[in-house]
């Protein structure tokens, strides 16, 4: 037996200090209820959590981005829907003024009222905003830059137009129709009055005309007349007298007429009958170059070039004042990317095309004629059309986004619930192990006492 060193209290606190560690860390798992607290618990599990738990917080803000994009989708879908609301009104009203039952009085209030509905669609589809981003103007399409304004401009694309450069060649420049007259001849006024009267029919639409009215009466009456036609009348010089040439010029672009008939004296005397020059608008013309669809046809309507093609390729123009070449640069950059994986690159793009009245065709519309109102007829349905096909689309964005949200939750309820089981404590096996330890520990210490009593056993000998 040696005093010196107590061997077995040695060893006794050795399995103490074991029994103590384990009893630790049995604790701390029971305190903080996770299984992982520091690497040395776990060095793999630890790193196979922190992989996941960074796919669970991805998946969750890409769950709540994915309901910032149908936030944004419904914001859109109400503003268009507001939108279709209005189209549909202005085709009544056109329907409405078409019956021969309304004079020309009647069709100009239902122009005044269709006027501040087209001001409306403009101003909805350059003010309304998600965030501080335009919805309905273009910026949510492809960027897209002409080489040459002074030749042509993007107006619109369809979403099948991919990116890249589209040049084509302006060969005709669209004009508006335009009728000058020659000088008032002599006589026609005396005393700054009119000595002959009758009727004027310009494009369908007429006024009377009455002996003694004065040129300014006179004036005001072709003005007028003009003005529900659509179409500007000037004059060399006021007043309207012997010696004046009138112009009347078509306030749109493109392949519309001036005709003028009527009582043959009372035109021969505003000097716009023999001799006058009657010009017809063009059409703006193009031919494509390079870039395009194969198959891809070219219209002109006005001042705008619309390109056709197949998969509803669409790319609407708006010529300039000079022909020649020109090229439109499309970027593949524009279209909103709503991040909605946890990853690189798992994104859905969003495009919502130009919807302004120029877009949508609507801004030549002329509800003051019957003729005119026949045409907005066609021109409001074809407008109807390409806002419903974009609510269409607005809604199936809007429906894969839910599905996206749905399958998302279920990705990152399924990914937490492995994350769980590597990183959160079992608090009953942790329990249970405290209680083992917490024996054991006690065990420890009592064997520890007894064998710091050993030693004493000796002094019986000294004794002896």
């Amino acid at each position: 037996m040696r005093i010196n060193h107590n061997i077995p209290a040695l060893r006794a606190l050795h399995q103490l200090d074991k029994s103590n560690g384990r009893l630790d860390k049995t604790l701390e798992r029971l305190s903080s209820g996770l299984r992982i607290n520091h690497a040395a618990d776990d060095a793999a599990g630890l790193a196979i959590t922190q992989k996941m738990d960074t796919q669970v917080r991805g998946l969750g803000q890409a769950s709540r981005n994915a309901m910032d994009g149908i936030s944004l989708i419904q914001t859109a879908e109400g503003a268009l829907n507001e939108v279709h609301a209005m189209l549909q009104r202005i085709r009544e009203l056109a329907v409405q003024v078409s019956n021969g039952t309304y004079d020309s009085k009647d069709r100009k209030a239902v122009q005044d009222e269709v006027g501040q509905l087209l001001s409306e669609i403009e101003r909805i589809s350059t003010d309304i905003e998600f965030n501080e981003m335009k919805l309905l103007d273009g910026s949510l399409d492809r960027r897209a830059f002409s080489t040459d304004e002074a030749r042509a401009d993007i107006i619109s694309m369809s979403d099948t137009v991919d990116a890249g450069a589209y040049a084509l060649t302006v060969t005709t420049v669209a004009t508006q129709s335009t009728y000058v007259g020659v000088a008032v001849p002599a006589g026609s006024f005396v005393a700054n009055k009119i000595t002959m009267g009758g009727t004027i029919n310009i494009n369908g639409e007429q006024v009377e005309i009455l002996v003694g009215d004065t040129g300014d009466e006179v004036f005001a009456k072709l003005r007028d007349l003009c003005g529900t036609v659509d179409t500007s009348l000037t004059i060399s010089s006021m007043p309207l007298i012997d010696g004046k040439i009138l112009t009347l010029t078509n306030n749109q672009f493109g392949n519309k007429s001036i005709v003028i008939t009527g009582t043959t004296s009372l035109i021969t005397g505003l000097g716009l009958g023999a001799g006058s020059t009657n010009t017809t608008g063009l059409d703006a013309a193009a031919a494509v170059v390079s870039g395009f669809p194969a198959g891809t046809t070219v219209s002109g309507a006005g001042k705008d070039l619309i390109f056709r093609s197949n998969n509803d390729f669409e790319l609407k123009l708006a010529s300039g004042t000079v022909a020649g070449a020109v090229t439109m640069n499309i970027l593949a950059t524009g279209p909103l990317d709503l991040q909605i994986g946890a990853n690189e690159g798992q994104f859905m793009e969003i495009r919502i095309q130009n919807l302004s009245p120029s877009a949508l065709g609507i801004t030549k519309m002329n509800l003051s004629t019957s003729d005119g109102a026949q045409e907005a007829i066609t021109i409001v349905d074809l407008a109807i059309q390409k806002i419903s096909a974009v609510r269409s689309k607005l809604g199936a964005y809007q429906n894969r986004l839910e599905h996206t949200i749905n399958n998302l939750e279920s990705a990152s309820e399924n990914m937490t619930a492995s994350f769980s089981r590597i990183q959160d404590a079992d608090m009953a096996y942790e329990m249970a192990n405290f209680t083992q330890q917490n024996i054991i520990a006690q065990a420890g210490t009592s064997m520890l006492a007894q064998a710091n009593q050993r030693p004493q056993s000796l002094l019986q000998l000294l004794q002896q």
